[in-house]
């Protein structure tokens, strides 16, 4: 019977821990703790993003994203095409390189110099092992770049037919695509990290897609893992390679300008319900205290649901957050440790 019972047991274990293997949440290796976030603050000097900066085209976005990253205590040094790699930025350490939006990839120029720029920069990412973010051309180009395709959408009007249908569910005229991740890559769990989902499931999210090109995938080419697609035309929307400790990542759509998009529109809501509180405080009846009380706790309320972020805004913090923190980190790589307190090497007897 004691035989029973330990076997009983031994199974029951067994499978408590397949149950708890199963149900491990995913995990994002770049979450700053509270010593790393610590020493950041502590830090004279800030994480450094070199920015391929073209001022002929897809500026808009770019400061969008530059502005974000300021807003992580993030310094941003523009580089233009004309300047390269000669600029003296790259005599010293830098910490992470973003390729941003623009006109169409020209395939097939080898002289334009902001693809070649790109190219060098996408080369620069993987030798040294450095965070690369490319958003919509800068994705096409790191998939140039490793031999992919990059050509027109085969289908506009399919990429984009929903897009009414996003925005009656979200009333959001900036959100026209939806996005489908799949368990299995780091931006997956960087999404994971952020929106906290119940599951292990794939997780969906609405998007602004703005492109005329797409990468084609690619069954024989590994060199890029495809970490997200279109929900309804499966085309490429994120990818990524590690490059070593770090990961190169490319992302079709926009986040920057959902994140700069939304939090205008919170502020200008804010502003209206906080009008309106005013108001209603100059025009209350001093003489029912409990109106005006109950009137104070909606009107709070009102102000709490307005600063809370949409699922599809935190998306697009976790997918540029999955850049900024490697940034942090790679920069912490290198950063003067925090000094542990050393024990006196004496101790003297207490008096008595």
């Amino acid at each position: 019977m004691f035989q029973k019972f330990s076997e009983f047991l031994s199974d029951f274990r067994a499978l408590n821990k397949a149950k708890s293997s199963s149900e491990q949440t995913p995990k994002f290796e770049f979450a700053l703790d509270r010593d790393e976030k610590e020493q950041l603050k502590q830090s004279k000097e800030k994480p450094k993003i070199v920015t391929l900066y073209d001022p002929s085209g897809g500026t808009t976005y770019c400061d969008m994203t530059i502005e974000y990253f300021k807003t992580k205590e993030l310094d941003v040094i523009p580089v233009t095409p004309q300047e390269g790699l000669s600029h003296p930025v790259f005599s010293g350490k830098i910490n992470g390189i973003y390729l941003p939006g623009g006109p169409n990839v020209p395939v097939h120029d080898p002289s334009d110099p902001r693809k070649r720029l790109e190219g060098e920069l996408t080369e620069l990412a993987q030798k040294r092992d450095i965070p690369l973010l490319g958003i919509c051309r800068g994705q096409q180009t790191v998939a140039h770049h490793h031999g992919y395709t990059v050509t027109d959408i085969p289908s506009y009007d399919r990429h984009y037919e929903h897009s009414y249908e996003i925005y009656e569910k979200t009333q959001d005229p900036n959100l026209n695509n939806r996005v489908v991740v799949e368990e299995g890559s780091q931006l997956y769990n960087a999404l994971h990290y952020k929106l906290r989902p119940k599951d292990k499931s794939s997780i969906e999210y609405n998007v602004t897609c703005l492109h005329h090109q797409h990468v084609e995938e690619s069954q024989h080419n590994p060199s890029l893992l495809v970490s997200g697609r279109g929900k309804f035309d499966r085309s490429v929307e994120s990818l990524e390679k590690r490059t070593g400790k770090y990961y190169t990542l490319g992302l079709q759509h926009h986040p920057e300008s959902v994140i700069s998009l939304c939090k205008d529109a919170r502020e200008e809501k804010i502003k209206e319900v906080e009008k309106k509180a005013e108001e209603a405080r100059f025009t209350s009846n001093f003489f029912e205290p409990d109106a005006a009380i109950i009137a104070e706790h909606q009107y709070s309320q009102k102000l709490r649901e307005v600063h809370l972020k949409s699922k599809d805004e935190k998306a697009a913090r976790a997918e540029l957050g999955f850049f900024s923190k490697q940034v942090k980190h790679h920069f912490l790589d290198d950063a003067p440790k925090k000094e542990q307190a050393q024990e006196p090497s004496h101790y003297f007897p207490c008096a008595f």
